[in-house]
């Protein structure tokens, strides 16, 4: 379980996302829901990046952590 309160949420995220591990911006990517009827949709519920070839969380709901 990750719990995460409004109060630690921050503003809205842009596409990007400068690393805390290397600095250099990433690109922020989204997850997709899957509909009942099998296709999929992109959801902005978690939002994560990609460094070094791990993936860490960058935001909630379209808000920063």
């Amino acid at each position: 379980m990750f719990c995460v309160g409004n109060e630690e949420l921050k503003g809205a995220l842009g596409e990007t996302i400068t690393c805390p591990h290397c600095g250099a911006e990433h690109l922020i990517e989204y997850g997709d829901t899957v509909l009942p009827d099998g296709s999929k949709v992109k959801s902005k519920i978690l939002s994560f990046y990609k460094c070094g070839g791990n993936m860490y969380l960058a935001g909630i709901h379209g808000r920063a952590i």
